[in-house]
């Protein structure tokens, strides 16, 4: 016959209470119940612990010596046996531009369901500081090959264009892949991902500036140091009245992908995963023209 916690509550909670009543009250069970499990504790130790001789139970030598014990060890194996609480949040970094609505909408499901607060960081990094640990997941740009990470794509977003008003390519609906080719471009060479071996070998830009972070390249872009070229949700989240962005076709798809270290995960950084994968919201690129008609208006 084994000798369980339950055992040992029960007997703690009738020592303290010297009353069965008052002690199966306290313990949410009835007093048969009760008494059956002292019956079991002191079968097992083969000795008595309780003496019932009088209307209320006092505890035998024994029992005093394992209740003495008991106030000590007993709270200090419940904690020992308890289960590790989960976090309360999740670090999430990101840097070229948070995905408002499928993040926002897996965050939610994740503080819904798991109670899990998600926290956005931002970090000027190519892993926004995953590789250092400063956040439990991050949400990437580009296409991540690192064994030391789990990673899934989670959207394949259309590229735009971003252009000085000033520029001579302010005037057109629309550019090409290759016309940006034949002029310098941007690049982020902290967290960003094109360069200028993504272009054709027959039309391959120049650098006209290296930036290290998304503040940095639009001021470049403003001042004519190059054109830029951003994912259609980054650009919605920068408006700038020095910049017009133009619909970028033959440009290649901007994948932001999703990662957290394979080695002692986050406990919920896949459940947030399976959720930014579930949430495919489409993505489209009306508030371009519209902004771009609403800014040639005020000019």
């Amino acid at each position: 016959m084994d000798t369980g916690l339950r055992h040992l509550r029960c007997f703690l909670a009738l020592a303290e209470e010297q009353h069965f009543t008052w002690a199966a009250d306290r313990l949410g069970i009835s007093q048969p119940t009760l008494s059956r499990h002292i019956q079991r504790l002191e079968a097992v130790l083969g000795r008595a612990l309780v003496d019932r001789s009088t209307r209320h139970p006092r505890l035998t030598a024994e029992g005093q010596r394992l209740r003495a014990d008991l106030q000590v060890l007993l709270p200090q194996l419940e904690t020992a046996l308890r289960p590790p609480e989960p976090p309360s949040s999740l670090r999430l970094g990101y840097a070229w531009g948070y995905p408002l609505q499928r993040s926002r909408r897996a965050q939610a499901t994740l503080e819904e369901r798991h109670l899990v607060l998600v926290q956005p960081v931002r970090r000027d990094d190519r892993t926004t500081g995953l590789r250092e640990g400063c956040v439990d997941a991050a949400l990437l740009r580009g296409t991540v090959r690192d064994p030391r990470l789990v990673t899934t794509a989670i959207l394949r977003e259309p590229n735009i264009a971003a252009v000085a008003r000033t520029s001579t390519l302010a005037v057109r609906d629309r550019v090409t892949w290759r016309d940006l080719g034949r002029r310098c471009i941007i690049v982020n060479t902290v967290s960003g991902t094109l360069t200028a071996q993504d272009w054709p070998a027959d039309a391959t830009p120049e650098i006209g500036a290296e930036t290290s972070n998304i503040e940095e390249y639009l001021h470049a872009v403003a001042a004519r140091r190059g054109v830029g070229v951003l994912p259609v949700p980054v650009a919605a989240q920068h408006p700038d009245p020095d910049i017009l962005y133009l619909p970028l076709t033959g440009a290649p798809p901007a994948v932001l992908t999703y990662a957290y270290p394979r080695t002692n995960p986050h406990p919920y950084a896949a459940t947030f995963g399976r959720a930014l994968r579930q949430d495919r919201p489409a993505e489209r690129s009306a508030f371009v023209r519209s902004r771009n008609r609403r800014a040639s208006a005020d000019a």
